[in-house]
C-alpha cells in the first residue's frame, strides 16, 4: 500500500524516455524515434502516452512582450494500458512536422559573409506527456534543430547580396496572411535584416515571414523606412524558385 501511495505522488513510479533518432531535420520531414516506458515499484494504469510539438513563441501582454509555450500540434503515440511493476514497453513512432515548424539553426540561418550568427528565439521540443491514473504524470522533452528549407536560405544569400544582415529572428503569436494564405499553427516567424554600414535609401530594418505550403513558399516582405512607416510587399517561390534571380525580386521589393 505505501509503495502505491508513493507511485501516486510520483515516487518510484512509472518513467518515460523518447529516444529520437534524426533530433535535426527540416520542416516536412519525419521525425522518428522510440518511447521507452519503465515501470515504477508497482503495477500502474496508464491513460495515454502523447507526444506534444512545442515552440516558444513571443506575445503581447499589456505593454511587455512575454514568451511562453505554445504546442504546435500532438500525436497519440499509445491508448490505455497497463504497465506492470519493472516491466519496460518500447513504443516507436514516426511523426511527420508541419510546413510551417520554426526554424532554429543558428548556423545555416547565418547571412553568407557575415562574422556574426544571427539572434535565432524559436526553440522548438518534443514534449512526451505519460499520464497516469490517479497519480502524478510523468514527462520528457527533447529540443529538436530544425534547419531552414532551402528556399529560405536563398532568401537570406540574396538578401546579403544586397547588403542587409540577418539580425534575428522571432517566432510571434497569431496569425500571419499572405494573400488567401494565412498561417495555420497559431504563430510565425519573422526573419528580421539589417543593412551593413548604414541604411539604404532611410531602410531601417526588413522583416521576412515564410509560409511553406506544399506547391512553393509564400513570402510577405515588410520594409521599414525612417519618418515613411512601413510597406509591404509579397511573392511566391514555386516549383521553379531555383531558376530564379531573387536578388532582382527581392531588390524590386525593397526599392
Amino acid at each position: 500500500m505505501f509503495k502505491k501511495m508513493l507511485a501516486a505522488m510520483g515516487v518510484g513510479g512509472a518513467t518515460v524516455d523518447t529516444v529520437i533518432s534524426n533530433p535535426s531535420l527540416q520542416p516536412g520531414d519525419t521525425l522518428t524515434g522510440q518511447i521507452v516506458l519503465r515501470g515504477g515499484q508497482v503495477e500502474q494504469r496508464l491513460e495515454h502516452v502523447d507526444l506534444v510539438l512545442m515552440a516558444e513563441v513571443e506575445q503581447e501582454s499589456g505593454d511587455a512582450k512575454i514568451r511562453t509555450a505554445r504546442a504546435l500540434g500532438s500525436y497519440r503515440a499509445a491508448g490505455a494500458t497497463t504497465l506492470a511493476a519493472g516491466q519496460e514497453v518500447i513504443i516507436p513512432f514516426a511523426l511527420p512536422l508541419p510546413l510551417e515548424t520554426p526554424v532554429n539553426n543558428a548556423q545555416l540561418l547565418a547571412s553568407p559573409g557575415s562574422p556574426w550568427a544571427p539572434r535565432v528565439n524559436a526553440a522548438v521540443w518534443i514534449h512526451t506527456d505519460l499520464a497516469i491514473a490517479s497519480a502524478v504524470d510523468a514527462s520528457d522533452r527533447d529540443f529538436l534543430d530544425i534547419r531552414p528549407l532551402p528556399q529560405m536560405q536563398a532568401l537570406i544569400a540574396a538578401m546579403a547580396r544586397l547588403g542587409y544582415a540577418h539580425a534575428s529572428t522571432d517566432v510571434e503569436a497569431g496569425a500571419a496572411r499572405i494573400g488567401n494564405i494565412q498561417s495555420s499553427l497559431g504563430c510565425y516567424q519573422e526573419f528580421e535584416f539589417r543593412p551593413v554600414g548604414g541604411s539604404f535609401g532611410g531602410v531601417q530594418e526588413v522583416e521576412i515571414t515564410c509560409i511553406p505550403r506544399p506547391d512553393g513558399v509564400y513570402v510577405l516582405v515588410e520594409i521599414d523606412r525612417r519618418f515613411r512607416g512601413d510597406s509591404y510587399r509579397s511573392f511566391v517561390m514555386g516549383q521553379n524558385w531555383q531558376n530564379v534571380n531573387w536578388e532582382q525580386e527581392l531588390r524590386a521589393c525593397i526599392g
